[in-house]
């Protein structure tokens, strides 16, 4: 088995692995859902037959999720970074092979290379944009992050933290939603790049006689 076989074999148990962890994410956002509507119906069947003030003083809890859509943006957003990998290892993205046939098979072998070369710009595109917004300066405060990092100041550190952004409703920090989407971004541009690897191993050991047919 040579070093690309055990990099590839790799690469797609840690991509499924990680499509699983993701798919923890759908089934939350599904259980979150699910109940936050068996609960608002069964306020609202309460409230028709005993009133809404009798039910609302003995079951004060009966009501939708708060930040119900907060929760499943959460969860089917783990899910989409999650898979990211799995989908590029396995080419699951959308291709247009409508002229394929047309041409010979080491040019589509070019363009397969030519595609993963552009999904590995993007991701690290991506990658370093997710970058930006978890050291971005926070509101009120124009000490970088990454700074205050670097000097070892821990407890500024945490104080920067906690000025930067929060969701609307339940009011969570939003950084670590950022650090976790990095993650998955850097775990499909190394993905990618393995991509890159199997495409141009494949274009260049491709027999050029194709060419011809």
């Amino acid at each position: 088995m040579t070093v690309f076989d055990r990099v590839d074999r790799a690469t797609h148990r840690f991509a499924a692995g990680l499509a699983l962890l993701g798919g923890l994410g759908l089934i939350f956002a599904t259980a979150a859902t699910c109940l936050s509507i068996l609960m608002k119906l069964a306020r609202r069947s309460l409230d028709a037959l005993w009133g809404t003030e009798a039910v609302g003083t003995a079951l004060p809890w009966l009501h939708a999720i708060l930040g119900e859509e907060e929760l499943v943006t959460y969860g089917v957003g783990l899910a989409l970074f999650a898979a990211l990998p799995w989908v590029m290892i396995n080419k699951g993205h959308i291709k247009v092979d409508l002229f394929e046939p047309l041409f010979s098979g080491r040019f589509n072998r070019f363009l397969d290379l030519l595609g993963d070369v552009i999904l590995c710009a993007l991701a690290w595109l991506i990658l370093t944009r997710q970058w930006f917004l978890i050291f971005k300066p926070a509101r009120r405060s124009q000490e970088p992050l990454l700074d205050l990092l670097l000097q070892g100041d821990l407890v500024a550190a945490l104080a920067r933290m906690e000025t930067k952004q929060e969701s609307q409703i339940l009011g969570l920090p939003l950084w670590p939603t950022y650090i976790a989407a990095e993650l998955c971004v850097l775990a499909f541009f190394l993905v990618a790049c393995v991509c890159v690897w199997r495409s141009a191993r494949a274009f260049l050991s491709a027999p050029h006689s194709e060419s011809a047919a």
